[in-house]
């Protein structure tokens, strides 16, 4: 009888030892997983708000795209990133139809990255579904330059 309780004494230690130590691990993948997803969101905010950066850094992606097989140097990208970004934020603050043409290619990107990303299952979703973010990104694209102009 007293081997019985030692035995269940020590078994009831150990899970409770491993619950508390599942419960701490659990919370702490929650709190890294909330972190980063609202990092995320935060990060696709600022650029939403910023659509200058954005349509910028989208030029910048095309570029690496474009280039990326023919396995250049990393100081070439990250120069010709840093001077595509560069020239076009200037371009857009100083010329009213540079941010016409940018905000024309920025709806266009959004709308085929979207498409891509969310899927769709016939053609015409597709065509919605990318009708409706060049809209959107259009109307988006006219009030951030309107708030980026006021400031």
């Amino acid at each position: 009888m007293y081997n019985d309780y030692e035995e269940s004494f020590y078994y009831d230690k150990l899970s409770s030892i491993s619950s508390d130590v599942s419960g701490e691990a659990i919370g702490l993948g929650l709190g890294l997983g909330v972190g980063l997803i609202s990092t995320i969101i935060s990060g696709l905010l600022f650029l939403i708000a910023r659509i200058d950066i954005l349509s910028s850094s989208l030029l910048g992606l095309l570029f690496y795209l474009l280039t990326y097989r023919f396995e250049w140097n990393e100081p070439v990208y990250i120069i010709g990133v840093i001077a595509i970004v560069s020239v076009s934020m200037m371009l857009q603050h100083i010329f009213k139809v540079f941010r016409i043409l940018y905000g024309i290619f920025t709806c266009a990107a959004v709308s085929l990255f979207v498409s891509v990303f969310i899927g769709y299952s016939t053609d015409s979703n597709m065509y919605k579904t990318m009708a409706i973010c060049f809209v959107v990104t259009a109307v988006w694209t006219t009030i951030s330059w309107k708030c980026i102009i006021r400031k």
